[in-house]
């Protein structure tokens, strides 16, 4: 039983390790085009020749930041719920492992019932 222990502990750790790993490197992809958005908007600027090119271009750079973030935060979501659903057959499998009768020794019974009623 121990050993079963100690590699469901394992797995659940490489889960978690996984999942730290897949959510850096998506939060790393994500600042990542976020500067190059950025570095382009910066080159951008400098061909706005009235403030109303310099707000309309605003007002698409805002968009491209809010779908950056909204896929971002999609890819996040995607992870955790991948994570989540790991760990629940983990601690499924686990639980089936599981012998409860010591907690509650609820089926057998060591005294014999009395008989109620009359003597033979």
């Amino acid at each position: 039983m121990s050993n079963k222990i100690f590699e469901d502990v394992k797995k659940a750790q490489n889960i978690w390790m996984d999942t730290i790993d897949k959510s850096v490197r998506a939060n790393l992809d994500t600042v990542e085009k976020m500067l190059e958005m950025n570095k382009q908007r910066f080159s951008a600027t400098a061909d706005v020749a009235s403030p109303s090119d310099f707000i309309a271009s605003q007002s698409g750079v805002f968009k491209d930041y809010a779908e950056a973030v909204s896929t971002h935060l999609e890819a996040l979501t995607s992870i955790g719920t991948d994570s989540r659903d790991q760990f629940t057959e983990l601690s499924q499998e686990f639980a089936k492992g599981m012998d409860f009768s010591s907690f509650f020794p609820f089926g057998e019974t060591t005294k014999a019932k009395k008989s109620s009623g009359k003597k033979a």
